[in-house]
């Protein structure tokens, strides 16, 4: 099986973001699609919370720098769609450096 090093790193993002929200007492719900604007729903105290998951490094500043962008790449080139920020209700950012979450 070939892997696909993007997709793998997003994965445990996501993975690492489920664990944090459900040790802070949420309930969550994960999207059956990769179209959605979201990775994941979070549940908690009557509220439902759409939730963006990054991956993201520490750089050679010592940052982990998130960019409210869509990137992807196909047959025509690499593409950039700014996020839309009312799509979104929580952005959760996991840090492999640190293996700690951020929202």
């Amino acid at each position: 099986m070939a892997l696909h090093h993007t997709k793998d790193k997003g994965d445990l993002g996501v993975l690492k973001a489920q664990i944090d929200l459900f040790e802070q007492g949420f309930v969550i719900f994960t999207a059956q699609t990769e179209h959605c604007p979201f990775d994941l729903v979070a549940y908690k105290d009557s509220e439902f919370r759409r939730v963006q998951v990054k991956y993201r490094a520490v750089d050679r500043h010592g940052t982990c720098e998130v960019k409210f962008a869509n990137c992807w790449a196909d047959r025509y080139g690499t593409h950039m769609r700014p996020v839309d920020k009312d799509e979104i209700d929580l952005y959760c950012i996991y840090c492999p450096d640190t293996d700690e979450c951020s929202h």
